[in-house]
């Protein structure tokens, strides 16, 4: 029996292509909690610190010849580079393509050094000179958290703070605040809402965020970490640029995009690292 079907003429028919999808990445979280910086041009930024004044008792009478020398000692340097990325994308590519190719490429070169910057910043915790983590081949704790935010009350660093983690870490959290037990030291409203919803947003004194960009060393263990803005600084000197460029004898556009901006520890007395086991759950 002759059947005419869809497949005897698939010949006539144009291909449907869906959109194309983007690589998948994380959001940029970093900037948003670090303390910010900008200037024009390349000069290294440094950073000063004043000397801590401190009161003392005196006898009515006395003549109080003890002064604080009160100047500036450098404590950081902050410097700038470059960061680029490119694509070279043919006049045929660009032609034959049903979707914007050179709209897509400059969205995922963005994309690109959004990246750059969020994992620049998170690999200075790694920097920060305390460690209270559980420690390599140690699954992260409440209790390691804890300590964290206790070592920055006791060392007199203001609110606010943030935990930053890797989410392998973030799930050991969950999996101890999920897991009813007679020894379990949080439950209540907080355990609820993390068996709930996968996510805390604040408690213990701190707002919590999950960062897949922190990376993970040859042994399965990662740094996450605790600290005040005022521990990690961004300095931004140029802002991501595109710049296309015409290769005409090539029939094609070279698409360049750069930033420029500094990074590092600003006070690392203002955080603390928690290295731990990242072994996938």
């Amino acid at each position: 029996m002759a059947i005419s079907t869809v497949a005897s003429m698939s010949s006539l028919f144009n291909l449907i292509y869906e959109d194309t999808l983007f690589v998948a990445r994380e959001m940029n979280i970093m900037v948003n909690l670090v303390t910010p910086y900008s200037a024009k041009g390349w000069m290294d930024r440094k950073i000063g610190i004043y000397p801590t004044m401190v009161a003392v008792a005196v006898a009515e009478g006395a003549d109080f010849a003890a002064p604080t020398t009160f100047t500036k000692t450098l404590h950081a340097t902050l410097s700038p580079g470059e960061v680029i990325t490119q694509a070279i994308l043919t006049d045929r590519r660009i032609e034959t393509d049903l979707e914007d190719a050179r709209r897509d490429c400059a969205q995922e070169m963005g994309n690109a050094i959004a990246t750059k910057i969020d994992t620049d910043l998170v690999t200075d915790i790694a920097s920060l000179s305390t460690d209270k983590g559980a420690g390599a081949g140690s699954a992260a704790t409440v209790a390691t958290f804890a300590t964290a935010v206790t070592t920055l009350r006791a060392a007199k660093v203001p609110n606010p703070m943030y935990a930053v983690l890797h989410p392998y870490h973030w799930h050991d959290i969950w999996t101890e605040l999920g897991q009813p037990a007679g020894t379990q030291a949080l439950l209540g409203d907080v355990a609820n809402r993390a068996l709930q919803d996968f996510f805390v947003g604040t408690w213990l004194n701190m707002r919590w965020w999950v960062c897949a960009n922190i990376s993970i060393d040859a042994s399965d263990d990662a740094v996450s970490g605790v600290f005040n803005p005022q521990a990690l600084a961004f300095d931004s000197r140029k802002a991501p640029t595109l710049e296309p460029e015409r290769d005409a004898s090539l029939r094609a556009w070279e698409l360049n995009m750069v930033a420029g901006y500094a990074h590092g520890v600003r006070r690392t007395a203002f955080g603390v690292k928690m290295t731990a086991d990242a072994t996938a759950p």
